[in-house]
């Protein structure tokens, strides 16, 4: 009897003791969390992209290469640059690209000065030329896992990531037959550092192109802000280009001749009516390309009529309601014949 009684003491006491640490850890977190002044984050490791329906090419009806200059310093684009430096928990669009690069995970293509540019083996870049071309400081030595290979220590502080505050886009817009709806897809990313040089003018320097498609797994684990006024970060860098949330100005759209609105714009003014134009162009283009059924066009007819009538009527009435104008009246004088002498009887 003594001993059972023993035994659910310490039953008891093994009890409570559970509980006083379960409330001290949870104690523990909540204490943390609120140390931080924030609630915790929501974690993005392991989203998934979701999968979208691929187009194929016999489905497209039209389509137009359209490249755009994001400044990442302009409204919601921040989004992409910050923070600067790269830190153990986060780093931005560019030391996310240029990491990448750097380890042989991503493949860079060289931006043609002149010319389209060309997504294969033959144009893509090494990495050294990089660092060279753009004179990166960095150290060479021998990679112990792969014989004849090399790595490049690059310190953090010499990451150009505060020069990258401008990115070339290309996109495609094109129209599915499909849906008869018009979409964009971001295909390929530059980033370009801007510079000034020896003479104190600033200079556009773009480094190299990346495919998006290529890119999608490394932004899909880059937090970033939907705008300016929310700072919670539940959007990928995936999220925020496949759903066209950054701004940039058009700079070239395809064409026979591959000029950019500089080579034939030659005013700013000039420039941003070239850009307005052809944004309203894109707006607009699955309108233009799809004929009007007959439905469409007797609905049209009607509406032409009606706003002919209406516009009758409101003629008619504005002259009814307009004030008659006097109409100034001579009177006629009558000159009577002097009167006769009567005559003799």
């Amino acid at each position: 009897m003594n001993m059972n009684r023993i035994k659910g003491i310490l039953i008891a006491c093994t009890l409570g003791l559970s509980t006083i640490v379960f409330c001290q850890t949870t104690q523990s977190k909540q204490t943390t969390a609120d140390n931080q002044g924030d609630f915790p984050e929501v974690s993005i490791k392991k989203s998934k992209i979701a999968e979208t329906q691929q187009t194929r090419g016999e489905d497209v009806l039209w389509k137009r290469d359209v490249y755009r200059m994001v400044d990442l310093l302009n409204g919601n684009n921040g989004a992409l640059y910050f923070p600067v430096d790269p830190t153990a928990e986060r780093q931005n669009l560019f030391c996310t690209i240029f990491s990448m690069v750097a380890k042989g995970q991503l493949t860079a293509y060289e931006y043609p000065m002149s010319g389209s540019e060309v997504f294969s083996d033959e144009s893509a870049v090494k990495f050294k030329v990089l660092l060279k071309t753009f004179e990166i400081p960095y150290k060479e030595k021998a990679d112990p896992k792969k014989a004849g290979a090399f790595i490049y220590d690059i310190d953090a502080i010499d990451f150009p990531s505060s020069e990258a505050t401008l990115f070339y886009v290309k996109e495609v817009y094109y129209l599915d037959q499909r849906n008869s709806t018009m979409h964009v897809k971001t295909l390929a990313l530059c980033p370009v550092l801007i510079r000034e040089d020896e003479t104190g003018q600033i200079q556009k320097k773009p480094m190299f192109w990346v495919t998006f498609e290529s890119l999608k797994e490394a932004l899909s684990r880059i937090p970033v802000s939907a705008d300016t006024i929310n700072s919670v970060s539940r959007m990928t860098a995936y999220d925020f280009f496949n759903q066209h949330r950054y701004k940039g100005d058009i700079y070239k759209v395809s064409n026979p001749r591959n000029q950019s609105l500089y080579d034939y714009c030659h005013t700013p003014e000039d420039i941003a009516k070239e850009q307005l134009r052809i944004e309203n162009e894109l707006k607009n283009m699955s309108d233009k390309l799809w004929e009007p059924s007959q439905h469409d066009l007797r609905e049209a007819e009607a509406k032409k009529a009606a706003e002919a009538k209406a516009a009758e009527k409101k003629a008619k009435d504005n002259a009814a309601k307009a004030p008659k104008k006097a109409v100034a009246t001579t009177k006629k004088t009558v000159t009577k014949a002097p009167a006769e002498a009567p005559k003799n009887p």
